[in-house]
Formats: structure tokens, C-alpha cells, sequence
């Protein structure tokens, strides 16, 4: 309110209009005689005159009206390249010269980051260039025109919002006029600004459709959060932590500040807790998970006087943010209920890059899936003698799709906007309308680059953990999360969505990740629920400790696709494991399902080197498919090709040999299959390796060579299996002689470059086809160059991979040999240790406790 505020400045309301004036004339004469003497006169007495003519002239003070909506506080930090730039922006060393247009400019961003402090800062730090500054409140018509009858009063004109614009646009001297809070997207901001081509407007803003508004420079500030040590600073000084701050203290406030999510409201909040001593600096972490769940759990008023304040101070971050929560409740429109939906679904997934194509996709995929099904079920061919053989991807997703229950059935959790239902379409359009109101009302923030969505982590926490949202509410809009995310990928992809289906699984992982830790938070909420009060039965099928089922089935298979499309194997396993145990207990081990899902999960097995479990299962899942299918049927085959190359990583060599060789022969005289089939091709490329195994290196180029032929006849350049084949080529034929290793480079170059576009640079192939380059490299004798990729790769590798994966030690070996080629012996040697160390080999050795692997790098330390 304008009223508490003085009504002016009384040191400046004894000097009179000329007095200033003049005041103006000398400060502007002093500036050019510095300028036209600076450089050229070294002299003590000259500089004197000038600081005595400026101290006499700021006796003169231009500002006499001054209201700012809060003082700046007295620990204020931060943005002070952004007051610079904004000072510059506006011209304020100029604000005194005749202006051609009103200059305008916009601070928008989340509720809490400082935006109206910021604007109060700028107010005081440049107050003596503003005859008059002043502020309105403009949340809301009715407020605005409080403000304004306000400012009519200072201006001694009719108290009403004309009145007052009036008077200030017929003022000669320069004014600021702060906009606060416009955020309401209903309310026209434009209305607002008085006429003319006079003054300085600011707008605070939620709201970023209002930056259209800013004319000057960029037109707008967007304001997330601080800086790292910008927010730990803030938070020391308002907690009062005495000068200098040791290294511990700076390093507890910054995870302090982190845990905010560097937002400067809460951020003040924190410190002043630690000042109250509700907690101490290094508690602060566990002081807020306790906050919240005293939050949580409390449906009553707290006693404990000091337990209350913190629970208001907590509260008071998040007041803008219930009251936008509450204005989206009390609407009946689709918009704003769809928008509420959103926002509740989203508080599961992770806070960032929310992107607009996988939640449009899990509207309009369960349907592509079904159309997808029904045109491939009108092209088969009938009376086959035997099915198109698949692969163990191809086979689980096939027995996904069909066999465990699709995520369309009525009832499914699912918000209104995503459903695609003969009486209830999708509409595109509906789905950006919810999403631009919540960009509008500033709970959700857009990135253009990738047409993707984020939530600030505190707005993320609120909507989330609202007092009012009870456990079994939380459950619902958890359940609806994870459907969301199931919906928005394929077990098959149709083939027009194959690469972005690749593409989503990996963007997607972060969010399956969220959606699974709320789970099983929930899981352990509802034990403790159920064991104490009760639950009502009704809801129970929402939570993790619902009996594993179809649909669970269904979620879990399908996350576990994006943890093997991302190289996360552990957790992949993890997920198959669960499904294989309800396919066994429901269907059996010899059936279509109780195959597909064995099959996977001993690739995975596979993928992380435990080559005796993988062997293991797969005969067994031999021993299925005879069974089921018959010893020549194409999947049998399929099988058996696996097992043979499981048998070949452990070095099983005559194993595999008769596998791969039978497998061949077999399918290249199938009917409908034949030599020149992907399959066969497959099975010609695992045989190479093989061969390659026995050093037989003509003869695994020529079968490599094939294969590779086979696959870029059959599926094209830029197919996976071409891809892998080309490298695997590349590889081999790049040792063949000096002759042919740079060809090879040239071609691994080109491979590394796809595979990191397309896959990432962590992604177990990026990293393969960089040690093959690396390897090249260091027969090239580019030593620096192939430690470099071994400095990016290998910490890469044990990541993803893991420290004892046999991936991670060979890019290890060939490190150490790169080593011993520079005569480096002892670096060399001190690797080759390393990697020799028997329990590395553990589940890769054969029965006699050997691996050729091993010993191929016990050859190159004794050379």
C-alpha cells in the first residue's frame, strides 16, 4: 500500500524546481570537463576540485518520490550482472534526456525467485536518476486501481486510476513505474501503463506471454534460480553466519541450497530457520525431509510453538503456489481441469525436460500398436509351414503385445486430455491448451529446443506433497504417471517409429526412474497405513503392494525395454525377473510367453558377461522350444544360435562351432527362410567370431563380409544390425595389414559419429566403436589421441557397465597396451595386474577357470 510508505523526501522537498535544474547544468558540466581533460593533466589540485564540485553538487537531489512494494533486504545477493545489464539497458545515465517511446522491460520466471526484490534493488541503487518512482499492484484489475487511486493522491490529482495515469504521463522529469505480480493471464498487463512517451515501466511476471511486452534490449529477464554460490552466499547471510565462511560451511549451504532448488524465497526461508535454531546448518537436509512429513501427515493444527513457526515458514514458500493450485480447482472448464491433471502426473516423472512428443505419444499409441497388428495380420501369407523366424526382441515384444494385457482397458488411470477413445478422441490442440495455461499461470516452463516442459523442484515437491492430497490420491496420480509412461513407448514399434521410439526410451529414463522410487515410497506408506489405520480396499490396487499382475506385468516389462535400451542391465534384469516369475507361475516355462521372457532375460545375463548363466538358461529354454515348437522350428534355431554365441564369449569354442554351423545349414534349406534371410545372416555373422576365435582370420573376414553384404541388401545402410556388422568388419579387416588401417578408421570415424548421435555418448555401442578406434589409433601409433577416448570411455564404461564387465577390461588391456607400445613398462605392468586379477573372470571362465580373453592379456604383459 502506497500509504505506509513517507509521502516524499523531505530533504528534497525544501529545494525548489530551479535549484535542480541547476543542479542538472553542474553535474553535466563536471562530467565533460572530465572527459575533455582525462589523459592529459596529472594534478592533484584539478582532481580535488572535481570531488569538492561533486560533493556539492549531490547536496542536489533529483529523486522525490519514492515507493517500492518492500524494502530490499539487508542481505540482498545475486543478479548483479543482471542489474548492470539493466541499468545499461534502459538507458538510466540518459534518463534524464527527452525520450522518443515509453521503455519498457519484463522480469518473469517461478514464484519466490526474486523477482520483485530484484526490481527493488534496481529502484534503490539507481534512485537519484528517477524524479519519481512508484508501484502498482498488478495482480488483479481491482488492485491495480487501488494503486493507482494511490498514486493520484500523491500527485494531488482525482483519486482514480485516470487521474493518476494522466499525471504521470504529462510529467517532465523521469519516472520508474513497477508492474508487481501480473501474473494472472486473464488480466490485459497493457492496461496498466499510463500514455506518452515518457517513463521507465518494470513488470513482474509468472506469466511468460507478458515478455512480448519489454521494448527495450532483450525485452526480459527470465528468472529460474541463482547461482550455485550466489544462493549459498544468500543463505549464510540470512541465517547470519559470522565472516569469513570456512570451506565445510560454504559446502553444507550449498546442498542446502541444492535441495531448494537454488530458489532465493526458500533459500531466506532456510536461513532463517538455521537463525531461529530450529535446526543447524548441516541439519538443514533432514530438517526439511522432516518438515515435509510432518506436512504430510499433520491434519491438524500444530501445538508445539516452535514446531508452528516452522511449519509457517515452510508453508510460505508455497502460498503462490496453493493459491494458483486452488484457482485451477475452482474452475469447471476442460482447460483448467486438464491443466490440474497434468500438473499432478508430471509431480511424479522427473522435475526436467517433460518432452510434448512422449506424453502426445501415450495418447496415440495404443492405437498404432492395434492398427500396426491388424495390418501385419492382413499381409501374412497363409498355410505356412513354418513362421518367419524372430529374434529374442522380436519374440518377447510379439508375446507382450498379445498375451499380457494392453494398457487401453476401460477404467485405466489416465488423464482426460491423453485418452483416445472412439467417444473421446485425442486432440492435439486440447493437449497444448492445458500446457500453455500452465506456462501462463508460471507452474511449468518451456524450452523451444526440444518442445519440452519443466517444473521448478520446489513446484514439483508441492503438487506432489500437498497436505491436503491424501496417500491414497498420491497413489492414483502415481499409478496414472506410470501408465503415461508405459503408453508412450512400444514393445514393437511400428516401423515409421522405430528410431523415436529408440530416441524416447532413452529420454524417458529419468522419469521411469521417479515414477518407481514414488512407488515404492508409497509401498512403504501404504504397509505403514495399512498396519496402523486401515486402507480402504477399493485403492489398493493402485499401490506397489498390489498382487503383480497384467497390468503390472505389462508396466514392468516395458520399463525394464527402456533400462536395456539405455544399458542399465542390472535393472533391466531386475524388472524381467519379476516378469518371468509371473509368466512361469501363470502360464508355464513351455509356452510362447515363458520363452520370450526366459530368452531376454538370458541376453541380459549375456549383456553383463555372466556368460554360465546365460548358457545355463538358454539350455533350458532350448529344452522349451523343442518342446513346444519342434527341433527345426525357426524360433528353436533362433535359440540355438544364441546359446551359440553365449557358448562362443566363454570361450566354448567347439560348442559353438557345431551350434552356428547347424543353425546354417538348417535354415538355409527352410522353406520360406533360405540362405539369404536375416536370420541366416545372423548366424553366418556369430560364426565369424567364432572363427576369429580359432585365428582363422581369412576365413572370419569372408563370413563377416557376407554378413554385412546380407544385412545391407536386406535392411539397409543405416539398420543396426548393418551398422554393428560394418564395425565388426572394420574391426577385423583393420589388423589385416598397415595397408588397411587407416580405410578403417575412416569408417570407425564415421560409425562413432552415428552412434553417438543416434545413441549417446555412454551407450555400450558409442563406447565399443570408440575402442575399436582406439585400437587403431594405437597401431597407428596416435598414442595421445587413443588415451584420450580411453579418458572419456572407460570411466564411461564403468558406469554403465561395471568396473569387472569384460567390455571394461578389455578397454583396460588395451590401455595397458597402448602403454607398453610407448615403452611406458611399469604404467603397462600396473595395469595388466589389474585386469589379470582372477575374481574379474569369475562369471566369465570356463569349468577349468580360464578365459582366452585373460589369456590373450597375459600375452601382452610378457611381451
Amino acid at each position: 500500500m502506497l500509504g505506509h510508505h513517507a509521502a516524499e523526501d523531505m530533504a528534497v522537498g525544501k529545494i525548489s524546481e530551479d535549484l535542480q535544474h541547476h543542479k542538472i547544468k553542474l553535474e553535466s558540466k563536471i562530467n565533460s570537463l572530465r572527459s575533455s581533460i582525462r589523459g592529459s593533466v596529472d594534478s592533484n589540485d584539478f582532481t580535488e576540485f572535481l570531488d569538492s564540485a561533486n560533493a556539492v553538487a549531490s547536496l542536489v537531489r533529483l529523486n522525490k518520490h519514492f515507493y517500492m512494494p518492500q524494502n530490499v533486504s539487508s542481505y540482498y545477493t545475486g543478479r548483479q550482472r543482471q542489474l548492470e545489464e539493466l541499468k545499461t539497458t534502459l538507458g538510466v545515465l540518459k534518463s534524464r534526456e527527452r525520450q522518443h517511446h515509453q521503455r519498457r522491460f519484463v522480469i518473469h520466471g517461478l514464484g519466490g525467485s526474486g523477482k520483485t526484490q530484484f526490481c527493488c534493488k534496481f529502484a534503490q541503487d539507481n534512485r537519484e536518476s528517477f524524479w519519481g518512482i512508484f508501484w502498482i499492484d498488478g495482480s488483479s484489475y481491482e488492485n491495480a486501481k487501488h494503486s493507482y487511486a494511490e498514486i493520484g493522491k500523491v500527485g494531488g490529482v482525482e483519486s482514480n486510476e485516470n487521474a493518476a495515469k494522466n499525471w504521470l504521463s504529462s510529467i517532465q522529469q523521469p519516472w520508474l513505474l513497477l508492474i508487481d505480480n501480473a501474473d494472472d493471464p486473464d488480466v490485459d498487463v497493457t492496461q496498466f501503463f499510463p500514455g506518452g512517451e515518457g517513463g521507465v515501466i518494470l513488470i513482474t511476471t509468472r506469466n511468460p506471454t507478458n515478455r512480448r511486452h519489454g521494448t527495450e534490449g532483450s525485452g526480459f529477464f527470465h528468472f529460474e534460480n541463482l547461482e550455485v554460490d550466489e544462493a549459498s552466499d544468500l543463505l549464510l547471510a540470512a541465517a547470519v553466519f559470522p565472516r569469513p565462511w570456512e570451506i565445510a560451511t560454504r559446502e553444507y549451504a550449498r546442498k542446502a541450497a541444492q535441495i531448494l532448488g537454488y530458489l532465493p524465497l526458500a533459500v531466506i526461508h532456510a536461513g532463517k530457520a538455521i537463525l531461529e535454531r530450529l535446526c543447524s546448518l548441516s541439519e538443514y537436509p533432514d530438517y526439511y525431509q522432516r518438515t515435509w512429513d510432518r506436512i504430510r501427515r499433520s491434519r491438524s493444527r500444530i501445538s508445539s510453538r516452535g514446531h508452528e513457526n516452522a511449519h509457517k515458514s515452510d508453508m510460505s514458500v508455497y502460498s503462490s503456489y496453493e493459491m494458483i493450485y486452488l484457482g485451477l480447482e475452482s474452475k469447471d472448464d476442460f482447460e483448467s481441469k486438464d491443466a490440474l491433471e497434468l500438473l499432478k502426473v508430471f509431480s511424479f516423472f522427473h522435475w526436467e525436460n517433460i518432452e510434448f512428443e512422449f506424453i502426445k505419444n501415450a495418447a496415440l499409441n495404443p492405437r498404432r500398436e492395434q492398427e500396426d497388428r491388424r495390418a501385419k495380420k492382413r499381409s501374412e501369407k497363409p498355410n505356412k509351414t513354418h513362421s518367419v523366424p524372430k529374434t529374442w526382441k522380436k519374440t518377447f515384444e510379439g508375446w507382450a503385445t498379445s498375451v499380457i494385457e494392453p494398457l487401453t482397458r476401460p477404467g485405466l488411470v489416465l488423464p482426460a486430455v491423453l485418452r483416445d477413445e472412439d467417444d473421446q478422441p485425442f486432440y492435439e490442440y486440447r493437449l497444448r491448451g492445458a500446457l500453455s495455461l500452465l506456462e501462463r499461470l508460471g507452474m511449468l516452463t518451456s524450452h523451444a529446443e526440444n518442445d519440452s516442459y519443466w517444473m521448478h523442484p520446489l513446484v514439483h515437491t508441492w503438487v506432489r506433497q500437498r497436505p491436503e492430497t491424501s496417500t491414497a490420491e498420491q497413489a492414483l496420480w502415481c499409478q496414472a504417471a506410470a501408465t503415461v509412461l508405459a503408453q508412450s513407448i512400444f514393445f514393437k514399434p511400428p516401423d515409421a517409429y522405430t528410431l523415436q521410439d529408440d530416441y524416447l526410451k532413452r529420454q524417458i529414463y529419468p522419469h521411469v526412474e521417479n515414477v518407481r522410487k514414488f512407488q515404492a515410497e508409497l509401498n512403504a506408506r501404504f504397509e505403514e497405513n495399512l498396519s496402523t489405520r486401515g486402507w480402504p480396499w477399493s485403492m489398493t490396487w493402485l499401490t506397489p503392494r498390489a498382487s503383480f499382475g497384467r497390468l503390472q506385468a505389462t508396466q514392468t516389462a516395458k520399463f525394464s525395454l527402456v533400462y536395456l535400451n539405455c544399458g542399465y542391465w542390472a535393472k533391466a534384469e531386475e524388472l524381467q525377473i519379476q516378469v518371468k516369475d509371473f509368466v512361469f507361475s501363470r502360464l508355464g516355462p513351455e509356452s510362447e510367453p515363458g520363452i520370450a521372457i526366459a530368452l531376454l532375460l538370458s541376453n541380459v545375463y549375456a549383456i553383463q558377461t555372466r556368460n554360465n548363466e546365460a548358457r545355463e538358461l538358454q539350455y533350458q529354454v532350448l529344452r522349451y522350444a523343442k518342446s513346444f515348437y519342434g527341433p527345426k522350428h525357426p524360433t528353436t534355431l533362433h535359440i540355438m544360435d544364441t546359446l551359440g554365441a553365449t557358448c562362443n564369449m566363454g570361450t566354448r569354442l567347439r560348442e559353438a562351432n557345431q551350434l552356428h554351423q547347424e543353425v546354417i545349414d538348417t535354415l538355409s534349406t527352410l522353406e520360406g527362410i533360405g540362405p539369404n534371410h536375416e536370420s541366416t545372416w545372423t548366424a553366418v555373422e556369430n560364426l565369424a567370431k567364432v572363427k576369429l576365435r580359432y585365428l582363422d582370420t581369412e576365413l572370419a573376414i569372408d563370413l563377416q563380409s557376407q554378413a554385412y553384404e546380407g544385412f545391407l541388401n536386406l535392411l539397409g545402410p543405416k539398420h543396426p544390425k548393418t551398422l554393428v556388422a560394418q564395425l565388426d568388419l572394420a574391426d577385423i579387416v583393420g589388423f589385416r595389414g598397415e595397408d588397411h588401417l587407416e580405410p578403417s578408421l575412416r569408417t570407425i570415424e564415421e560409425l562413432v559419429y552415428h552412434f553417438t548421435k543416434k545413441l549417446g555418448r555412454e551407450h555400450p555401442l558409442t563406447l565399443r566403436s570408440k575402442l575399436t578406434m582406439a585400437k587403431i589409433k594405437i597401431a597407428l601409433n596416435m598414442f595421445e589421441e587413443a588415451e584420450e577416448l580411453f579418458r572419456e570411455g572407460l570411466p564411461a564404461a564403468e558406469r554403465n557397465l561395471g568396473a569387472n564387465h569384460l567390455g571394461t577390461l578389455t578397454g583396460h588391456a588395451w590401455r595397458g597396451h597402448s602403454y607398453w607400445r610407448q615403452g611406458r613398462y611399469s604404467e603397462a605392468q600396473s595395469v595388466f595386474e589389474d585386469v589379470m586379477k582372477k575374481q574379474n573372470w569369475e562369471r566369465t571362465k570356463r569349468a577349468d577357470g580360464e578365459h582366452s580373453d585373460r589369456g590373450e592379456i597375459y600375452r601382452y604383459s610378457v611381451q
